[in-house]
């Protein structure tokens, strides 16, 4: 059954898009389109198609994936500040949410893997930001070989010089508990998860074809984001509102944390750099949580997040490094329900490593199935039926190696803390206050 007004808001985002479509068509570009313009470029003798470089400085900044949560943050930055954005969509629809971000931001939509002797959609853009990662509808096989598909199709854009490719923190595992080897640890990462092991596969698969290609490559391994509008920051709010919560460590360790305005600043000063790096995390180097979680409350003017001491928070984070899928098998052999050994994080592991080489027709209905196992567990915990534990980035050791520099913050105007207090705020006040009176809908649904 669909949510009352669903047929609504499917036709209100419907005629968002054909309006985005209709009333900015000069900067909405289809893919024919593109072919016309890189026609009259290379007629014109235009020096990017001929592959020389007017400058160091880039003179288009395609961002791919700029539907999603980073890309529209930064195609909405990057234009503002000047840089020629260009914006890729696959649909209509992603075009229109990215609109409703960057207004004003030139916006494409294609495939960026079109078939032998088709223009590329980025064939005049000397810079791609590659912030999309394809899942495949939850089929791991078929999640590798879009990505690297995902990557090829980019290096074909005939003007490219620059691939600036978003990886993530989750390569390291999902609770970095520190390395003797620092250096080994960082040119060797290991990954606990098979989300870890898909995003360390293709930044590898896109630095060894760049190379083959004579495309400069940068790898940032970015970190969590937080800010407005970002799950991380709902999650870090509901978690200080909790009143038994406590912070491990009282906050003390590293958060591999960084606000999307931060990140949106270090890409804007990267794509200045004089000598761009290869693989570098993307993250607030010397933050806590305890500062991420006091930035949270300070704005939203709640109390202070309580600490937890060094005995306790060494217990649970032991519940995590202890782990391995011996140990479980033993703890279900001592009495542990069977439901509870399905769902330890390193059997389940296992069997993505199993389903990553399992025929799609077969991983299909196992992922069907795990859809619906989903459903009725998230049904239980919205009753009250469950809880769940605390995620172990808030245990974790910093990522190892080099960071990317971050600029400089305002004190005060546009950039500054104030605008991100007022930000985090309203989007606050927006989904933590009722805005739909369901007493008044029910009664003036109700039979007369």
């Amino acid at each position: 059954m669909s949510a009352p007004g669903g047929c609504a808001v499917e036709a209100g985002v419907a005629t968002l898009a054909e309006t985005v479509v209709a009333t900015h068509r000069p900067r909405l570009v289809a893919i024919g389109t593109v072919s016309e313009n890189l026609t009259r470029m290379i007629d014109n003798g235009d020096p990017n198609m001929r592959g020389e470089k007017s400058s160091m400085r880039p003179q288009k900044v395609a961002v791919v994936g700029a539907a999603g949560l980073v890309g529209s943050a930064l195609a909405r930055h990057l234009h503002r500040e000047g840089w020629s954005v260009i914006a890729t969509t696959r649909n209509t629809l992603g075009a229109a949410l990215v609109h409703a971000s960057a207004p004003d931001c030139e916006i494409r939509v294609g495939s960026l893997t079109p078939d032998p002797g088709e223009a590329h959609l980025l064939d005049d853009c000397d810079v791609v930001l590659n912030c999309a990662l394809t899942s495949s509808g939850g089929i791991p096989r078929q999640a590798y070989t879009a990505n690297r598909r995902l990557v090829d199709g980019m290096l074909r854009a005939k003007s490219l010089r620059w691939l600036i490719h978003f990886s993530t923190v989750a390569v390291y595992g999902e609770l970095i508990a520190g390395y003797e080897d620092e250096e080994r640890g960082f040119r060797r990462p290991r990954p606990g998860s098979e989300y870890g092991r898909s995003k360390l596969d293709v930044e590898r698969y896109a630095l060894q074809r760049c190379r083959e290609r004579g495309v400069q490559c940068s790898v940032l391994r970015l970190g969590h984001v937080y800010g407005a509008g970002v799950a991380r920051s709902r999650e870090i709010i509901e978690l200080a509102r909790d009143r038994h919560f406590r912070l491990p460590y009282d906050g003390r360790l590293p958060s591999n944390a960084i606000h999307i305005d931060y990140l949106t600043s270090a890409i804007h000063a990267l794509l200045s750099a004089d000598a761009p790096p290869g693989v570098i995390a993307l993250a607030e180097k010397n933050g806590t949580w305890r500062d991420v979680f006091d930035w949270h409350t300070a704005c939203l003017g709640l109390p202070s997040v309580a600490g937890m001491d060094d005995g306790a928070s060494k217990a649970v984070r032991e519940l995590y490094t202890g782990r391995s899928l011996p140990r479980d098998m033993v703890g279900w052999v001592r009495g542990l329900p069977i439901r509870q050994l399905v769902r330890s994080p390193t059997l389940f592991d296992v069997a993505l490593r199993v389903l990553a080489k399992t025929p799609d027709t077969v991983t299909k209905r196992i992922s069907d199935a795990n859809r619906r196992l989903g459903s009725r567990a998230e049904i239980t915990r919205s009753t009250g039926g469950g809880s769940e534990p605390l995620p172990p980035l808030y245990l974790s050791d910093g990522m190892p190696g080099p960071h990317l520099e971050m600029p400089t913050i305002p004190a005060e105007g546009a950039g500054s803390n104030a605008p991100r207090c007022r930000e985090l705020c309203e989007w606050y006040e927006r989904w933590s206050t009722p805005m739909i009176d369901a007493a008044a809908m029910l009664e003036s649904a109700s039979p007369a």
